[in-house]
């Protein structure tokens, strides 16, 4: 077993408790607290519990808004419908060297669109 720092200098801590303190300490508590009437919980209303689904559809419904709006081409008066309607034609080896390679950067897709469109 071990000893105590205070055992080998042969000293006690300096404090001690009544013999039987700990028995009647609830009881004692019990009686100083004043009487409370006991807890009536209030009924949740159907609002209550919806109310955190409608903030958060509400918060994805304004997330996707910021997109539209910050997204909104407005070159070609927000239609993006617009760009498929431009003919593009490559032959198959320039479709490749354009679509295929790694190497192919937005600058020189840039470059050879001005050059040959």
């Amino acid at each position: 077993m071990k000893k105590s720092i205070l055992d080998n200098i042969d000293r006690k801590s300096g404090m001690s408790v009544p013999e039987g303190y700990f028995d009647s300490l609830p009881e004692k508590i019990m009686k100083r607290l004043p009487e409370t009437e006991p807890f009536v919980a209030e009924p949740v209303s159907v609002w209550d519990r919806v109310k955190p689904w409608m903030y958060m559809a509400a918060m994805f419904a304004g997330i996707a808004l910021m997109f539209k709006v910050f997204t909104w081409n407005s070159d070609n008066g927000g239609n993006m419908a617009d760009m498929n309607d431009v003919p593009m034609e490559l032959t198959s080896d320039e479709a490749e060297a354009l679509f295929f390679y790694d190497n192919v950067t937005d600058y020189s897709l840039y470059e050879y669109i001005s050059e040959n469109y």
